[in-house]
């Protein structure tokens, strides 16, 4: 969702994105496309990358619980 949908010439504006890592493991590369009308760049394209790790967390014996 960018910060607004109308900027004038100069202005800058924030994106914010959400990449979902369910499922995902090691390297992962997302790519989101904004258009606009500036005719010199109608068209960018982000590139939103991660490296999603395992998580170990051992169980506390039964003894402890």
């Amino acid at each position: 969702m960018a910060s607004s949908s109308h900027l004038k010439p100069g202005e800058k504006g924030v994106i914010t994105a959400k990449m979902s890592a369910v499922g995902k493991k090691g390297d992962i590369v997302e790519a989101i496309e904004v258009v606009s009308n500036d005719p010199k760049r109608p068209k960018e394209v982000l590139t939103l990358q991660a490296t999603i790790v395992d998580v170990f967390m051992p169980l506390e014996p039964e003894s402890r619980r």
